[in-house]
């Protein structure tokens, strides 16, 4: 399937202007690919106990995280709207080859289901069957920033040699503010197969367990860049709770296709969106996805290799997976566009480019514990 067909092909010109401003279109951009500079990474430690980490989620502070998202992410695309749309840049040539590792099937559950072809959804639904494959795979982020507020992202289990790690988006673990390894957040917590359930204590089930992070790993191009194009991506280990031995032979963990591009066909975008694009029935405890296909952001322009997806889904859907029919994960949720004032103003999300960074992420997490 040539998802450079038809809507590209009579798309690109329209597309180029209506997504760059009057600076960026008329700027004149090195069409001369630079070679991306060896990925540098900040690489830091959750040291709380992790039963401590589980018990500070307490029922109020899950509910505060909840809600906060919404304002989170609105001021987060603000940043990340002005931010792609400014400025010059340089076009950049991979210098890491592609690395392509295939999904793994956790070991008390049926293997993952695959399809050659999915049908286009950008309206996001509730997954079907939020206790399978690849649903488990999918789950809530939480945790406390520098300020001590309480907040939550999407992330998912992904294929390393620790079989402990979880991929999400750069900012659900650091505010990219060039704090370095002292500034990622606390507390970080992953909760695979998340879901709401208003008689259990803390308000949500926990059926996998409650993982709490340890090594946290993302590249510089966002802890001190804030890199919407190249760096929103980060992963983290986590520390197995009692009764389980790892997060893959637990749930299963998605392979991963990094640095073969942005354009996918037969996408599947998941995650736990707290709003939408002129949704009202999204609470942030309900795992949604959509499906389509995932093209480059903005064709014709080097400069830009983020993937851009058509989805309603809105704040708290970050960090969640873009991954193929075949369960590998080629970018993560990172921001939609604003209106400025906190309104999503089109049913698009976009990932980062999961070239160089995500390559050197992966590479880095797997040796860590």
């Amino acid at each position: 399937m040539n998802i450079r067909a038809t809507r590209r092909a009579t798309a690109a010109a329209l597309l180029s202007l209506a997504l760059l401003p009057a600076t960026l279109a008329t700027a004149t951009v090195a069409q001369a690919e630079t070679p991306l500079p060896k990925p540098k990474l900040t690489i830091g430690k959750q040291t709380t106990d992790p039963q401590k980490v589980r018990d500070y989620w307490t029922a109020e502070r899950v509910s505060s995280a909840v809600a906060n998202e919404k304002k989170d992410q609105a001021d987060f695309d603000k940043k990340a709207t002005a931010a792609t749309q400014g400025g010059e840049r340089k076009a950049v040539k991979q210098t890491l080859p592609a690395q392509s590792v295939p999904a793994v099937t956790g070991k008390t559950l049926a293997p993952l289901a695959t399809a050659s072809v999915v049908p286009e959804m950008p309206h996001a639904q509730p997954v079907p069957f939020p206790q399978s494959q690849p649903a488990v795979l999918v789950g809530k982020i939480l945790f406390t920033a520098k300020d001590g507020t309480t907040h939550g992202c999407s992330g998912s289990s992904i294929v390393t040699a620790n079989k402990n790690t979880v991929w999400t988006a750069g900012h659900c673990i650091h505010p990219g503010d060039g704090t370095g390894a002292e500034g990622f957040y606390k507390n970080i917590l992953f909760i695979p197969g998340y879901k709401k359930n208003d008689m259990a204590p803390k308000g949500y089930d926990a059926p996998w367990g409650e993982w709490a992070a340890n090594a946290k790993v993302a590249p510089t191009a966002w802890t001190a860049d804030e890199d919407y194009f190249w760096g929103d991506m980060a992963a983290f280990t986590v520390t197995p709770p009692s009764g389980y031995t790892n997060l893959t032979d637990s749930v299963g963990a998605f392979g991963y296709k990094f640095g073969s591009g942005p354009d996918w066909p037969d996408i599947i975008d998941s995650g736990f969106p707290g709003d939408g694009y002129q949704r009202t029935d999204m609470d942030g405890y309900t795992q949604f996805y959509c499906t389509g296909n995932a093209e480059d952001a903005t064709p014709f322009f080097p400069v830009d290799d983020r993937l851009k997806f058509d989805c309603d889904m809105g704040h708290g859907a970050s960090g969640g997976p873009m991954s193929t029919p075949e369960g590998q994960i080629v970018g993560a949720n990172s921001h939609g566009i604003d209106d400025g004032a906190g309104n999503i103003v089109e049913p698009v999300l976009y990932s980062s480019a999961h070239g160089d960074n995500a390559i050197d992420v992966i590479n880095r997490i797997g040796t860590l514990s």
